[in-house]
């Protein structure tokens, strides 16, 4: 395409746009007719002056990609790259491809002009929830904005997609790039039809509860819509429901013991060791998806760990103080079950100070934990979740400095990142339900817990960070726990891995290198969906499958390429699994707890209140 074709694409597309916003307004003044041109020429030279300015920026930013002067420096460990360096790389593409741009505008402006005409056939996916309204393909003026929106989100990615760059830095563009999509959209204006249907069914008081919950939330909620209704649910009533009682108790956390459901038990106990960040009872939701309800009625002796939620106070908690902690639970379950040896079970962040533990008792030649369960954990740097895309030494440096002004990390905060990786779903989908249709958010059980979070330790958080850094379990003696040198060679478990298909946090192949790296036998499962809802597949779950695959020896991409798939949920086969592991049957205790661990108080504690 030449200037003139340009500029000629430039003038129809701005006065076919002049031509569409004159036919939604009112009439001007009788005996007035605007001028295109007086649209379309101030825009062309607007573009001009633009193109001469972005020139002048090119030299700035022509070495976005070059390489580091020092070629002799250490290699650094991570991999990401900053925000405002991934800006500048996007900036540098754009400037130093302009051929690629204009092709792709002219594209935009050629359909741009198709949908003024009405010739467009450009249509939302089906599962799009924010264009389910028909009046967004029944009204010119709605079918035209939606149908813009669309044009220049295909021409943004078709223009990304064209772009020579690696992968990682091809998903850090498209992930700020989905950022600006997702924000613009026109479902997010109060001119969303469904807005405007509700504000005239409820004469107007919709809109009112809108304004009431955005300040609401810009008061309390640090401005972002809530994604649950506060009181929605009570734990104790409504969630950790499972019987049990608190059997033994530090400052860092309560260990609770579960009552047997069957008359005849495994030997062998189960220990649930849960991340630092969230409440323990993701795992003991309602009874019907229950994770810990279900392994007490295949038979399993389970105890969990319910952390304590610290405050500045206790800043100086490390990974050593949970360490002991962990052990020390450990202690407990042995002395009540008579069981020299145990399985465990954790998950994300639990997983760390479980391997810590894990570690230590390898490093003094104590072989008490034989089974663990590994669920969606990735214990290994850069394996590539968007928000690992973006960590850089500076990055880390920041956070720590951060935490330790305040002594703890705020879960909350993590969680409301957390939240943007995915902001259609979990922020604009509750910003036109709570602000423009004026609804309380829907009552939801996993949405209730992640957003009861807790705190983390300024100390742990550091030593977490640490961990993530110097890749200890990779690297023999990289860590220290206890006045122990840990060498992970030496540490030789069964494990049952379990990875998510769509878990954005903790990507599944990550998961999966856990087989390839610690002694044992070891099995790998894909189960479908993201993060929590991974782990949340009760059997009565419809329309449920998961991947299955003994070996784990090839590279992810093999193994998912010749895994099977299994109908239903993997609770099932993993509690196939765990009673292989955890010894013969035996008749189930009449009492929880011991002489010397008694019973302190019903679950679920006190901790999970704090």
């Amino acid at each position: 395409m030449n200037a003139g074709d340009f500029q000629r694409r430039g003038e129809e597309f701005s006065r076919r746009l002049f031509e569409f916003l004159q036919r939604t307004q009112a009439p001007g003044r009788s005996g007035e007719e605007a001028d295109p041109s007086a649209v379309a020429k101030p825009l062309l030279s607007l573009i001009d002056s633009a193109t001469k300015g972005l020139n002048e920026l090119r030299e700035m930013v022509a070495g976005a990609n070059a390489p580091p002067q020092n070629p002799g420096e250490a290699q650094n460990p991570l991999h990401g790259k900053g925000f405002l360096q991934t800006l500048k790389l996007l900036i540098a593409h754009v400037l130093n491809a302009p051929e690629s741009t204009a092709k792709h505008y002219a594209q935009f402006a050629g359909e741009a002009l198709r949908i003024f005409d009405g010739e467009s056939d450009l249509k939302p996916e089906q599962r799009d929830f924010r264009f389910k309204d028909r009046l967004w393909l029944d009204s010119h003026f709605f079918r035209v904005l939606l149908q813009l929106y669309l044009a220049w989100g295909h021409s943004v990615q078709s223009w990304l997609d064209e772009q020579e760059l690696d992968e990682a830095d091809k998903r850090r563009i498209n992930f700020i790039l989905q950022q600006v999509i997702a924000a613009i959209a026109p479902s997010n204006l109060p001119l969303n039809p469904s807005a405007l249907r509700r504000a005239d069914t409820t004469e107007g008081r919709s809109m009112v509860d809108g304004v009431r919950h955005w300040i609401d939330d810009a008061i309390h909620n640090r401005a972002m819509p809530r994604q649950i209704r506060r009181g929605a649910y009570e734990v104790g009533k409504d969630f950790a429901l499972t019987p049990g009682a608190v059997v033994h108790r530090s400052e860092q956390l309560e260990l609770i013991q579960y009552a047997p459901q069957t008359e005849r038990v495994r030997r062998r106990p189960v220990l649930l060791i849960p991340a630092q960040i969230n409440k323990y009872y993701c795992f003991d939701l309602r009874p019907q998806n229950s994770f810990v309800a279900h392994a007490v009625r295949a038979g399993i002796q389970l105890f969990i760990v319910s952390w304590r939620n610290p405050n500045a106070e206790h800043a100086h908690w490390n990974l050593d103080t949970y360490a002991r902690a962990t052990l020390d639970a450990m202690n407990a379950v042995s002395a009540i079950t008579k069981s020299r040896t145990m399985g465990v079970i954790s998950a994300c962040a639990g997983g760390l100070t479980a391997m810590a533990a894990m570690g230590y008792l390898a490093a003094r030649g104590e072989r008490r934990v034989v089974n663990h369960s590994l669920l969606v954990t990735c214990l290994f740097p850069n394996q590539g979740s968007d928000l690992e895309l973006f960590v850089t030494p500076d990055a880390v440096e920041l956070a720590r400095s951060h935490v330790r002004a305040n002594g703890v990390m705020d879960g909350e905060e993590l969680a409301k990142l957390f939240f943007w990786l995915r902001p259609t779903d979990l922020v604009w989908r509750y910003w036109i339900n709570n602000y423009l249709l004026g609804k309380n958010p829907p009552p939801l059980d996993v949405l209730f817990w992640d957003n009861d979070s807790t705190r983390l330790p300024a100390a742990l958080h550091s030593d977490f960070l640490d961990m993530y850094t110097n890749d200890v379990f990779h690297r023999p003696n990289a860590i220290e726990v206890l006045g122990q040198r840990l060498d992970f060679r030496k540490l030789r478990v069964d494990s049952y891995v379990v990875g998510g298909e769509d878990d954005y946090l903790m990507p599944w192949k990550g998961c999966y290198h856990a087989c390839q790296t610690f002694k044992g036998r070891h099995e790998f499962i894909l189960s479908t969906s993201g993060h929590v809802q991974s782990l949340l597949r009760p059997p009565r779950l419809a329309n449920s499958y998961y991947f299955t695959n003994r070996d784990c020896d090839m590279t992810p991409q093999a193994w998912r390429a010749s895994c099977v798939r299994q109908e239903g949920t993997w609770w099932g086969h993993w509690h196939a699994w765990l009673n292989s592991v955890s010894g013969d049957l035996k008749r189930a205790p009449m009492q929880l707890g011991s002489t010397d661990h008694p019973e302190l108080m019903p679950a679920p504690g006190s901790y999970v209140f704090g």
